[in-house]
């Protein structure tokens, strides 16, 4: 599927985009040489990074998915095409983390076609203030 079709459908601009077949480059323009192998669409939810303060996670995935659920039969023929959807959560923190999903938001990501991804990402203290 051509990149710019998920922009068509789902009304927003991509960060990083692709379309297989497209010859590969650098964040930065770069020739890399060869061509991509598969098609890739990916925006950011929020503008900045979220901290567990204000906002939990939890709370702004119901946000997402209570907008994203509209979009269900375009993820569902992402997915018949042999493509994938998801929300990617990447998780920062120097201690422990419990994220709890409660089985509604489950079934809505599911009834939407929508998958989450979880990744966790250790972040020293140390290492912060270098």
């Amino acid at each position: 599927m051509p990149h710019e079709e998920f922009s068509k459908n789902l009304g927003r601009h991509p960060k990083y985009s692709w379309t297989a077949g497209s010859p590969r480059f650098s964040a930065k323009g770069m020739p890399l040489g060869g061509t991509h192998k598969s098609s890739y669409w990916s925006t950011e939810l929020t503008s900045e990074t979220t901290l567990s303060d204000p906002i939990e996670v939890e709370q702004a995935l119901n946000t997402e998915v209570a907008h994203f659920s509209q979009y269900a039969q375009f993820f569902s023929n992402v997915r018949a095409e042999g493509g994938k959807a998801e929300f990617f959560v990447g998780l920062f923190s120097d201690e422990n983390i419990v994220v709890d999903f409660e089985p509604s938001l489950m079934g809505r990501l599911a009834n939407a076609d929508l998958g989450l991804c979880l990744d966790y990402f250790p972040w020293k203290r140390e290492e912060r203030s270098e």
